[in-house]
């Protein structure tokens, strides 16, 4: 029965041994450390850097003149990043400062008396509900421009002013009509 074959070490080559026994890199110079199983604590799978996708639109609401402009971003990861991300999306909010840019988030549809749909609701967010948008983000946001003092006052007061012009636009020629029928009729009896 023959032998396995056997490695001889050379006697000359010592020397070589050694630096052929030597790493080309050292643990230190490694920059990340190499992945474990289990996942160590506070590491994920690959899920840190996943951002979401939102559609922003924005409708300017009076003092703020524009349009409606609608904008698919990611969400960032605080408010400012957020407004920094709408500001570079939405060129018509690069005007404001960042404190003054205002999120809005839909609100659960609830029915009315008859089963039909409420008007869509909007709810402010705020700085605490954030970190939870990581987990369970929003589909849409809406976007608006904070209310400097007295703008909400004079935005309701302008509002009622044209509720009244449009209710005398429709109704002074309806008492005209009316008036000219009455003084028909009442002609029409003294003959």
């Amino acid at each position: 029965m023959s032998l396995l074959p056997q490695y001889r070490k050379d006697l000359k080559s010592q020397s070589d041994d050694h630096e052929e026994s030597v790493p080309l890199w050292s643990a230190a110079d490694q920059d990340e450390p190499a992945p474990a199983y289990p996942p160590r604590q506070g590491e994920s799978s690959g899920g840190e850097n996943i951002r979401h996708n939102v559609t922003y639109t924005f409708i300017p609401r009076w003092p703020i003149k524009g349009t409606q402009e609608d904008a698919l971003g990611v969400l960032g990861e605080t408010k400012e990043e957020t407004a920094a991300i709408v500001q570079r999306g939405l060129p018509s909010l690069a005007a404001f400062p960042i404190h003054r840019i205002e999120f809005l988030s839909p609100l659960p549809i609830e029915l009315n008396s008859v089963g039909r749909p409420q008007q869509d609701r909007w709810g402010k967010i705020l700085d605490e509900a954030w970190p939870t948008f990581k987990h369970n983000p929003p589909k849409a946001l809406r976007v608006q421009i904070a209310d400097l003092p007295g703008d909400a006052e004079r935005r309701q007061a302008r509002e009622t002013r044209q509720f009244r012009l449009v209710l005398v636009a429709i109704f002074s020629p309806l008492l005209l009509f009316l008036i000219f029928i009455g003084f028909g009729i009442s002609g029409a009896f003294d003959n």
